[in-house]
């Protein structure tokens, strides 16, 4: 057992900058489950959405998110991240991030005002704050650990269970503030841009400690994702706000006659109308096609889209890039206010795995990575008065036996090691059937006879789980993680008897402002 000020878990752009401010006034433990580079801020190509430009306004960011969030966006959360998106910009160079001179523009957006580094944004900036956290000494790294469980007493929140994944040992971290920041579920899906890293653990996490979950029926699908990649490599929105345009499979431009703004409509409506054509033509993708352009600005602007396309035996400048809509984000998550406190005390939630409601239905392009940096900086101005006041409560507990659920099972931890191979093959069986489950009756156009088809066999697949209980491995846990989080996201998508932004359901294909025009939360229990 050992103890710290402030646990945080994850390590994307949301962990890394709150970890590096909170270290100014406590002592910080950051656990990844992988090695510290590797997380969803990794692979963003776009940027940050900010408003610097002249032309621009916070009145007009404030218009754009609200009519990507569909009607449902917390409209103070919007204000919030809008007039405090530039500073955390400003500080993210003070850091030692270097950014293109010029904005870009991305769809919903009615100004350029995306501040990036090529397109290989979130990897400049995943490396400052990775090379910054390192070199702090008051901030302690340990990577390959997978939170298992947190610790929960009396609605209170002290700490969690951690497994130490290469050597197979569990530990407890007692802390008086515990961030979850553990980033997205994309992997429940049986396609998706997200790394294999997101498999839902910090949404789990939060469900099974008591914590309130809001907005779970809402996953958004990127409409262009590089069709026959594996993994799927994320087409960037931004080459659409350059001037791409979508086709069918005959060649045609369909998103205007969909959308006023055509390709640079909402992501939810681009990714379904992708699918319509695409079932219309009878084709299993369609084109993204820039051929149009300036072949040399293409290769500067894009030189990683244009080399990964090149290894797929496309020349992005001669020839249009086969896409299809793939998982990319949770709109929702676990519920939070503007200082990033969840229902449980001592609980904290930022970035992808949190819901303030700021995206409402549907997120707007690249207010994903600034709302990392902005609510991560309230909680730090949040917990630095508060985390001195409670110094006396964790030496107390560092001598106490918290327990939450059941007790891990040391001895079935090392007897896990005889069996490792068959069990191995099981989970990526249910690990399958459950990501194309999700994929077939969850996705982009869903039924209530299909959510009710996955619901079902999720159950199954949970009860074939639960006879692993007491075993403790990566591949157990995450299967777990990913089996609740599908669990969540398919019981809100029944509950919500309406289609809005990136939730489409065929009975009831309408919003409905008058009775549906609310978050839904669900909680264990």
């Amino acid at each position: 057992m050992e103890s710290t000020d402030i646990l945080v878990i994850g390590s994307g752009i949301a962990g890394l900058g709150f970890a590096l401010k909170a270290a100014e006034f406590a002592k910080v433990v950051l656990v990844t489950k992988d090695k510290i580079l590797e997380s969803n801020t990794r692979y963003a190509q776009g940027g940050l959405a900010a408003v610097f430009e002249e032309r621009d306004s916070y009145k007009l960011h404030i218009k754009d998110t609200l009519r990507a969030g569909d009607g449902l966006c917390n409209k103070k959360a919007v204000k919030f991240l809008v007039g405090n998106a530039p500073k955390e910009i400003l500080w993210l160079k003070e850091m030692g991030v270097k950014f293109d001179k010029e904005l870009s523009k991305e769809a919903v957006h009615s100004r350029a005002r995306i501040v990036h580094s090529g397109d290989i944004t979130g990897e400049r900036i995943e490396e400052v704050l990775v090379d910054r956290v390192k070199k702090n000494k008051r901030i302690r790294v340990l990577e390959y650990n997978l939170a298992i469980s947190l610790l929960v007493k009396n609605k209170q929140c002290h700490g969690a269970v951690v497994l130490d994944i290469k050597p197979n040992k569990i530990i407890r971290i007692i802390s008086k503030a515990t961030v979850l920041a553990t980033g997205g579920l994309g992997r429940a899906y049986k396609n998706t841009c997200n790394p294999e890293i997101a498999t839902g653990d910090g949404f789990a996490l939060a469900y099974n400690a008591g914590a309130c979950l809001e907005d779970m029926e809402f996953v958004q699908f990127h409409p262009t994702g590089l069709f026959g990649s594996k993994p799927a490599f994320l087409i960037s929105e931004t080459l659409r706000g350059e001037g791409g345009h979508l086709r069918n499979k005959f060649g045609e431009i369909y998103m205007p006659k969909y959308h006023r703004d055509g390709e640079l409509a909402p992501r939810d409506v681009v990714s379904k109308f992708s699918v319509d054509e695409m079932k219309r033509t009878k084709a299993d993708h369609v084109v993204l096609d820039l051929t149009h352009k300036d072949p040399e600005y293409l290769k500067k602007r894009f030189p990683k889209i244009y080399k990964k396309c090149l290894e797929y035996g496309i020349d992005l400048t001669k020839k249009p890039i086969p896409v299809a809509p793939t998982a990319h984000y949770s709109c929702g998550g676990v519920k939070i206010d503007l200082e990033g406190r969840t229902n449980v005390d001592g609980l904290y939630a930022i970035g992808e795995v949190s819901c303030s409601g700021l995206h409402g239905a549907d997120r707007l392009a690249s207010n994903s990575l600034t709302e990392g940096l902005v609510f991560g900086k309230s909680l730090c101005n949040y917990l630095k008065d508060k985390i001195k006041i409670n110094t006396k409560n964790i030496n107390n507990l560092i001598n106490k036996k918290i327990i939450i659920g059941k007790e891990i099972n040391k001895n079935k931890i090392n007897n896990e090691k005889n069996n490792k191979k068959n069990e191995l093959n099981k989970l990526k069986h249910m690990k399958k059937q459950l990501q194309n489950l999700m994929w077939d009756d969850v996705g982009i156009i869903r039924t209530e006879k299909g959510l009710k088809r996955a619901l079902k066999k999720i159950n199954q697949i949970d009860k074939t789980i639960s006879k692993l209980e007491g075993r403790v491995s990566k591949e157990v846990i995450e299967l777990r993680n990913m089996a609740d989080v599908s669990r969540i996201i398919t019981v809100s998508a029944l509950k919500r008897k309406e289609s809005r932004g990136t939730h489409f359901i065929e009975e009831y294909p309408k919003r409905d402002d008058g009775y549906w025009g609310r978050h839904l939360t669900i909680q264990k229990g």
